[in-house]
């Protein structure tokens, strides 16, 4: 499919989005333990992802209203409701597909940079990328369950991640789908998953990157371009240096 997975092979490029949602329950959320290659931003859209009513966004995007970030009370019911909510397909739906999320471990570093390049990406080097894994703040892939034309059993078949402050922002990086399972909602189902994780934490702001051709698809999930005129920069070093 952000750094970064069905969705063209150019999703993972992260959207820059924020969010001004109210926090749901805190809860416990599946963690695991940037992109080390230059990118050319200038051209991706600057997202706000926004799901009910809107909080009071400062200049540089930060939610400036404090009960919105701090109203994170409910009942096992709310939080259950509200997941629902997000995800418009569940884990059962993708279980029947012989797809399991996993949030435990990161995949092997050569698996995943097979999966990248499958889908365009650069392949990483393996002890920066492993850095950058260890420093991610939450990671999910999506692994198949059994053999099939399509796939081994065990076969990595899309990933994201999420890096974070742990409190006030995140950015989602590294979205990416296997050529052969996208169009199915595969990687929409990552990032609802993270943004699920992210915002059951109580964090108000976040962010991704994307191609313009999949700006439509974010837009549907409630992500906004270029709130309140905020503009996504990005400083790249000179390759050479």
């Amino acid at each position: 499919m952000a750094g970064s997975a069905a969705m063209p092979t150019s999703v993972a490029r992260p959207l820059k989005a924020f969010t001004t949602l109210q926090p749901r329950p805190t809860r416990r959320t599946r963690c695991a333990p940037e992109r080390p290659t230059a990118l050319n931003f200038s051209a991706k859209p600057h997202l706000r992802f926004s799901k009910g009513a809107s909080a009071p966004v400062s200049s540089d995007g930060i939610c400036t209203q404090k009960s919105q970030l701090l109203s994170g009370t409910g009942s096992l019911k709310d939080t259950t409701q509200a997941r629902e909510d997000l995800l418009t397909k569940s884990d059962e739906h993708f279980a029947e597909l012989g797809l399991a999320f996993e949030w435990s471990l990161a995949p092997n570093l050569d698996e995943l940079n097979d999966l990248f390049q499958r889908v365009g990406f650069p392949r990483r080097d393996k002890a920066k990328f492993a850095e950058a894994l260890s420093n991610t703040h939450c990671t999910v892939w999506v692994r198949a369950t059994r053999k099939s034309r399509m796939a081994r059993e065990g076969q990595l078949l899309a990933f994201a991640r999420a890096t974070s402050d742990k409190a006030l922002t995140a950015t989602i990086w590294d979205v990416a789908v296997t050529p052969g399972w996208q169009r199915i909602g595969l990687g929409r189902a990552l990032v609802e998953r993270l943004l699920e994780a992210l915002t059951s934490q109580g964090i108000p702001t976040i962010t991704l990157y994307a191609e313009p051709g999949v700006v439509g698809m974010y837009e549907k999930m409630g992500f906004v371009c270029d709130p309140q005129g905020v503009k996504g920069l990005a400083f790249q070093q000179k390759r050479g240096r």
